[in-house]
């Protein structure tokens, strides 16, 4: 029992001369060895920053950004009429024929956003243009909704003014 008795006073003895606090210990750190912000003077210059990048990420970049100008021109803001959407792409290419075949003069796009492919048509400046199509089109394709989108830059008449 004294054995017992002494080797519990030993080692909470040990314990507690572990558990004095003199700061090599403690979390969070004493506030005397942590800067705070009223301590840091952000006035003061002469600091460089060297930045180490591959130069792959100059070429990813330039790749990534490529989208944003198409094979015909500049993408801007704009309105197009959705027709038609399935998860099969030859039913879509049927549909934008289908539709290239009454409307020959508007463009007709077929894209894939998972999991379907879009038929959209036209190139709208205004919502109001498209939702004209839409109500042309709606005994055609019932399930027609005019939809924002990036769209080309409407051609230009290159012809003369009357005016002049």
């Amino acid at each position: 029992m004294r054995i017992t008795v002494f080797t519990l006073s030993i080692f909470l003895a040990s314990i507690s001369s572990f558990g004095q606090d003199n700061g090599w210990m403690t979390f969070p750190a004493k506030s005397d060895s942590i800067a705070t912000a009223d301590s840091l003077d952000f006035t003061k210059g002469g600091g460089n920053i060297t930045v180490h990048k591959d130069k792959r990420i100059e070429d990813l970049e330039k790749f990534v950004r490529s989208g944003e100008e198409s094979l015909d021109g500049v993408l801007i803001d704009g309105f197009r009429v959705l027709i038609y959407f399935d998860q099969d792409k030859t039913k879509a290419e049927q549909q934008k024929a289908h539709f290239l075949s009454i409307y020959n003069d508007l463009s007709a796009y077929v894209d894939y956003l998972a999991p379907n492919y879009r038929v959209r048509v036209g190139n709208f400046r205004t919502k109001l243009e498209a939702e004209k199509l839409k109500q042309d089109i709606i005994g055609i394709f019932p399930t027609a909704i005019v939809v924002e989108d990036k769209i080309q830059l409407p051609s230009l008449n290159t012809g003369t003014d009357s005016n002049n």
